[in-house]
């Protein structure tokens, strides 16, 4: 049985690309490129993929922001964040939206491919960079669903304006 993927970057050319890597895997399927946040919400509440790859920056609806989402409305689907950013807030807020995984955008596609295998599983994957950031202590996984930020009590249509 092959894993139904979903690809969710503003980039063309990275969407690409990771089509390019992951259809060399034959248990890999992909099902859906989106380029903003609310085209991978919407995607995802239609097709229900087995793993969502999610890039952090993109337009009209951030990827933690659309990771909430999309995990609202396909709650089986398990997310992997795909960012270049390795600073702990995004992980953070990452992994309290409910992202099984982290993975940054200068890792090899073997790296990639690892990481999609995990989070099908329900384990979490975190790039050896991220990971060093709970290593050091810099940040407590399991006081992720803790942190209080002001951005949290807004509603979705609140976060939707701010986002855009």
């Amino acid at each position: 049985m092959s894993v139904r993927i979903m690809l969710a970057d503003d980039h063309t050319l990275m969407r690409q690309g990771l089509r390019q890597i992951l259809e060399n895997q034959s248990d890999f399927e992909i099902v859906n490129e989106s380029s903003s946040g609310i085209e991978a919400v919407e995607a995802a509440r239609q097709l229900k993929p087995d793993v969502a790859i999610v890039d952090v920056g993109m337009k009209e609806l951030n990827g933690i922001e659309a990771t909430a989402q999309i995990l609202k409305h396909s709650p089986h689907t398990a997310v992997l964040i795909l960012s270049m950013y390795d600073d702990e807030r995004y992980v953070l807020r990452a992994v309290k939206a409910g992202a099984r995984g982290y993975v940054l955008k200068n890792s090899a596609g073997e790296e990639l491919i690892q990481a999609i295998h995990a989070v099908q599983r329900g384990m979490a994957y975190f790039s050896p960079a991220v990971a060093r950031i709970f290593q050091d202590g810099g940040a407590r996984l399991q006081d992720a669903r803790d942190i209080s930020d002001r951005f949290e009590s807004l509603t979705d249509r609140e976060r939707q304006v701010y986002q855009l």
